[in-house]
């Protein structure tokens, strides 16, 4: 089981992010993800939801974003920021693991950002991402706390990327 950090660190945390996404809006990177409408996406990792509503925005009504993280904080800041924007095509998944209980080859792009650096058992999460994208989905990660190469070195070696 992974255990998530405590409250006033993910408060600290979402504190922190508020300023990341002022100086780099999420609509920057999310231009990248090739995000349209009608498309199912995971943000993995939610956080307090800086990619998640930008995300459901861009696939609109008729696609949906499951928004995935381990504190419920996260969760809890992420219902609260859809409902202030009436958006009904977000689920929530808390987890305790890496398991999703997402559908299997049904989601067309995850976000993964700001995540894989603190990731445990990376393994085990690629394994999930495998296999709930489509065959022709995308993984989205970002720069962070290690490079990209460094990051797709270990995609590379789990033997899940084509």
């Amino acid at each position: 089981m992974v255990k998530p950090k405590s409250n006033l660190h993910f408060r600290l945390m979402a504190f922190a992010l508020k300023f990341r996404d002022l100086l780099r809006p999420p609509q920057r990177l999310l231009r990248k993800a090739r995000l349209e409408r009608g498309m199912y996406v995971v943000d993995y990792g939610c956080g307090p939801g800086g990619f998640t509503i930008p995300a459901t925005e861009l696939v609109g009504p008729e696609g949906k974003v499951f928004a995935v993280d381990i504190h419920p904080l996260a969760i809890e800041s992420v219902k609260r920021k859809a409902s202030r924007k009436a958006l009904e095509n977000i689920e929530t998944i808390l987890v305790e693991g890496y398991y999703t209980g997402i559908r299997e080859s049904s989601i067309d792009r995850v976000l993964l950002i700001d995540t894989f650096a603190q990731i445990q058992d990376r393994e085990a999460l690629l394994r999930e991402l495998h296999r709930v994208l489509k065959g022709d989905g995308l993984l989205l990660m970002a720069r962070e706390h290690m490079s990209i190469s460094q990051q797709k070195g270990i995609v590379m070696k789990s033997g899940l990327s084509t």
